[in-house]
């Protein structure tokens, strides 16, 4: 698959994807229409295929793969026009409907056709699904150690070191090769070429296979090897109220009428926003979801406790639909007993011990979930938790939904899982024929459920040690004191770039007058460093939940907004009237942020508002 110890002449394979440029889409009866939409290579391949490049050198080889249409070989020869050597398409109906895993199929395929490479480089995700699973994927597949979003990357010799991003910071990571890298956004620049440069590629230069071609059985590619289907896309349209303020008091007024100084009522049937436990489909069907055989289980894995709090409620909430249990995997059994894990939702505790790398906890839990075989397995959406729940899937040969906002139960009993696609503009309901169904989910995305109280806390039971990873940690590097305060925060003050550094002593004032609210920021502010990695809010960082999120000097990008809409109230400050957050939240306020805030500081100061809202103690992630 790879060979090893090559000093100089490098050679790497680069997976590239094309998209629909993102904000060209448009839907029809409730699909995407790419037809006349127009195609881009994704914003993350580009950096890995300059990476490559670079790495390459004079002596190196970089050959270029993609999977798609007859089109997608203009990705192709845009990549050789930056400095690929050559390319291979994958291009034939039969590869058509192909999910991450059948993809993932395919690519390694291919990649094992063109012979040995030393590293196979991808980007982080895919801008149009957002799902980073295929390079996990792949590299289980042509089994080689994976890891994900290198900022920094060198390889000398037989091994390389790679910088990563993490939630909270980056860490350090080293191994031989071969390995297979997904590359993060400011890796490098892009490799960009104009459709003159590109058009002059000789078609000499680009191989193109079929299935057949490929040494994979027919039934494990396209539609037919794809454990996971996709069902109607739904659009998601604003939801707010949308409210223009006239001055400070009046946007403290609204924010009164709103409750988002008051404890949300209590939810009915301890479910969801209707009190209702089952998916409007199911009740629609007339079942009441307890037809299931049996005591069947739903499995969470999680390293965080507090991310593990909001799997175990949504998994207690589908196992009282399926007549099941639930079951919690983690990785150390002190961290687990501090949860609470039985008033959380969890009626068995299963521990990984010594097991601190993702690749070390996906083996050991897809050997445990392969021997029992749960009706669902749901995994926390942290950067390594993707991680885990890839290996797991490719490994298993299950279906796995990435970055999930909701669950629910189909009329037949099994798992629908609700994917954002398009930065957030859309959702997908994914549905797995897979004997267990995953799924990632993103922590702060659902909320809290109420504890079970009373109940008692699993004896924990020890997996048998996984054999040690072949990338190694070597260095960890946190930029936030407190990686967790986003996701528990009763309320938010999130800035963007409009607000510069020098200007945050007065948000600090704000957030003192909203109760000590937690600080969040847009991907543009912590590219600057301006804030903490650990604070960025939306696609690519953190999504919340808080009674209350003020927006100071953002625009309102989707990629941002994603990771507010579960908010309970939203308020923006912006001083352009016509900016897209306005339509995004409840309350708008328009002018300059530097004499708005320090004004609505002082209109809730006078209220008092900031000593009610430490005196409610209200749970963060619970919304009404």
């Amino acid at each position: 698959m790879a060979r090893h110890g090559i000093q100089n002449a490098v050679r790497i394979a680069v997976l590239v994807k094309q998209i629909p440029a993102p904000v060209e889409f448009r839907m029809q009866d409730g699909r995407l229409v790419r037809d006349g939409v127009p195609l881009e290579v994704n914003a993350y391949c580009r950096r890995a295929n300059a990476k490559a490049v670079e790495l390459a050198g004079p002596d190196g080889e970089v050959v270029v793969f993609t999977m798609g249409p007859p089109a997608a070989a203009d990705a192709l020869r845009e990549m050789i026009a930056c400095g690929a050597h050559r390319g291979v398409h994958l291009c034939d109906p039969a590869l058509a409907g192909a999910d991450t895993l059948a993809t993932a199929a395919a690519l390694a395929a291919a990649i094992r056709h063109q012979g040995l490479f030393d590293l196979v480089l991808a980007g982080l995700n895919s801008l149009d699904s957002d799902t980073g699973q295929v390079p996990v994927e792949v590299a289980e597949l042509l089994g080689l150690p994976f890891a994900a979003g290198a900022r920094e990357l060198d390889v000398t010799g037989g091994a390389f070191t790679a910088r990563l991003e993490t939630d909270d910071g980056y860490c350090t990571v080293a191994g031989e090769l071969p390995a297979v890298l997904s590359t993060a956004e400011r890796l490098c620049a892009p490799s960009k070429a104009s459709p003159e440069e590109y058009a002059g590629v000789a078609d000499d230069r680009i191989l193109r296979l079929a299935a057949s071609d490929l040494d994979v059985p027919p039934e494990q590619l396209g539609a037919p090897g794809s454990p996971t289907s996709v069902g109607p896309v739904r659009v998601l349209t604003a939801s707010r109220r949308a409210l223009r303020a006239a001055s400070v008091a009046h946007a403290v007024d609204l924010l009164e009428e709103l409750g988002a100084f008051s404890d949300p009522p209590e939810p009915d049937d301890a479910g969801t926003e209707d009190g209702s436990r089952a998916s409007a489909a199911l009740l629609a069907a007339g079942g009441d979801g307890r037809h299931a055989a049996g005591r069947r289980s739903v499995w969470c894995f999680f390293t965080e406790p507090g991310v593990g709090a909001e799997l175990l409620g949504e998994a207690a909430e589908l196992a009282a639909w399926i007549s099941g249990t639930v079951t919690a995997v983690t990785t150390t059994a002190d961290a687990a007993n501090t949860l609470g894990l039985g008033t959380a939702g969890a009626d068995r505790l299963l521990v990984i011990e010594s097991a601190s790398e993702p690749s070390e906890q996906a083996a050991a839990l897809a050997a445990a979930a392969a021997r029992s075989l749960p009706w669902a397995l749901l995994v926390e959406g942290t950067r390594s938790g993707r991680v885990v729940a890839s290996i797991v899937a490719a490994r298993c040969g299950w279906g796995l939904t990435g970055d999930a906002v909701g669950l629910e139960v189909s009329p037949d009993g099994r798992l629908v899982a609700w994917k954002p696609a398009f930065g957030g503009r859309l959702q997908v309901p994914i549905l797995s024929r897979s004997p267990v169904q995953m799924a990632t989910i993103r922590p702060g995305v659902l909320a809290l459920r109420p504890p079970r109280a009373g109940a008692p806390d699993p004896e924990p039971e020890l997996l048998p040690a996984p054999p040690p990873a072949r990338i190694r940690t070597v260095a960890v590097e946190r930029d936030d004191e407190d990686t967790g305060e986003l996701r528990r925060a009763r309320t938010v003050v999130a800035v963007g770039v409009g607000v510069e550094p020098d200007g945050y002593p007065v948000i600090d004032e704000l957030r003192a007058a909203l109760g000590d609210a937690a600080l969040g920021a847009t991907r543009r502010v912590t590219d600057q460093g301006w804030a903490p990695r650990g604070r960025q809010i939306g696609v690519t960082g953190h999504a919340v939940a808080p009674r209350l999120l003020v927006a100071v000097g953002s625009s309102g990008r989707f990629n941002h907004t994603v990771g507010i809409r579960n908010a309970g109230v939203l308020m923006a400050v912006n001083s352009n009237p016509g900016a897209e957050i306005f339509d995004q939240v409840d309350v708008g306020l328009v002018g300059e942020w530097q004499a708005v805030v320090p004004e609505l500081t002082s209109e809730l100061n006078k209220r008092g508002v900031g000593d009610r809202l430490r005196s409610s103690g209200a749970p963060a992630g619970v919304v009404s």
